[in-house]
């Protein structure tokens, strides 16, 4: 693990040797997501069990971490911002490959320099709404329709009630316009997200969701299944697949719900008679805009599943591993065909449910 220090970083002077040395040490102590760490600051950790809210984003085994930005947080007493870039180098070519640029923030708790997110400090002065469960976090400048919260606070308690698991006490649900813009107020002020700007992201363990939607931000239901469900899953062997399948059929996908993704579903099928369930599982096709074969074929197999044996079948099936033809083998057995029938029979549920 290598940190380097960009052009123009001072790491000499006080406090910014203490503080570069702090942040040094939490990157080459190799974090691992969701662990407690004692150079993060302890209000954070008692608010986030996973307190490096971009963990899971920035730490996937690149080595070549470079401060590039060290210095007073503007507007923030006793506050310095950190600014990192994680890239990989081609040891022919030297080409640097950039995998994110975030921000993390060093501030003062009990007389000591601690580690903290991004995240409260660029969204304390967003607008924020509380309906039932979920508190709705987006930009001044961000209209809200409390009516499509109103029904979205609904379906989590509608979902939990139907899993019989008990319904999160509170999610944070962070939205804008897009969701490169909401996820730079997490810290990322770079990452690979791809050209559509519709998406969310969410941590469970923190109960945190982060929505990118200009049209239908309020209602982006995918993660909020994400978090209710975990509970569900916990404890199960579950294909990861399988697990966005679940999260599509009964949070939807790409903004749109489990219904209104079916008949681009069909006309993808109808355009490839020879994918299979298993090929779906061992190298699903890219996302085109809104239709995801992977998660839309897995949400109508666990659709399946569930009109064939409910909660208890949808169980089995997520606990059948992450292996395709076990998982498959179990679907068959659940649905009462042999397996050699089972690409048939869904083909003819998503044909007829696409009408």
């Amino acid at each position: 693990m290598g940190v380097a220090v960009g052009f123009g970083v001072d790491t000499v002077g006080a406090p910014n040797q203490e503080i570069f040395a702090l942040w040094r040490g939490y990157l080459t102590s190799r974090p691992v997501c969701g662990r407690p760490n004692a150079l993060w600051s302890r209000l954070e950790q008692q608010q986030w069990p996973s307190v490096d809210l971009l963990c899971p984003y920035v730490y996937q085994g690149f080595t070549k971490f470079t401060v590039v930005h060290l210095a007073p947080a503007i507007g923030l007493d006793s506050t310095y911002l950190i600014r990192t870039l994680i890239a990989s180098v081609s040891d022919s070519s030297q080409d640097v490959k950039p995998l994110a640029l975030y921000r993390v923030y060093a501030t003062r708790e009990r007389g000591q320099w601690v580690l903290a997110n991004a995240l409260p400090r660029l969204t304390r002065r967003w607008n924020s709404e509380r309906v039932g469960r979920i508190t709705f976090v987006f930009p001044a400048t961000r209209a809200f329709s409390r009516s499509r919260a109103e029904k979205t606070a609904a379906f989590v308690d509608s979902l939990a009630r139907a899993f019989d698991v008990p319904s999160p006490p509170s999610i944070r649900y962070y939205f804008t316009d897009d969701l490169s813009e909401t996820l730079r107020a997490a810290g990322l002020e770079f990452f690979p997200l791809g050209s559509d700007t519709v998406g969310g992201r969410s941590e469970v363990t923190n109960r945190l969701v982060f929505v990118g939607s200009s049209s239908n931000g309020e209602a982006y239901r995918h993660e909020l299944a994400h978090v209710v469900l975990w509970p569900f899953l916990a404890q199960l062997k579950t294909a990861g697949l399988v697990q966005e399948g679940l999260m599509t059929w009964t949070g939807g996908s790409a903004g749109l719900d489990f219904k209104e993704l079916i008949p681009g579903l069909k006309r993808y099928l109808d355009a490839h008679l020879d994918l299979t369930l298993e090929s779906v599982m061992t190298n699903p096709p890219p996302r085109a805009g809104t239709l995801d074969v992977g998660y839309d074929g897995l949400a109508v197999l666990c659709k399946m599943v569930y009109d064939a044996g409910g909660i208890g079948a949808v169980r089995s099936l997520a606990n059948s591993g992450s292996e395709p033809r076990l998982v498959l083998n179990t679907a068959a057995q659940l649905l009462s065909v042999p397996p050699a029938k089972l690409d048939e029979l869904w083909r003819g549920r998503i044909a007829a449910w696409s009408r």
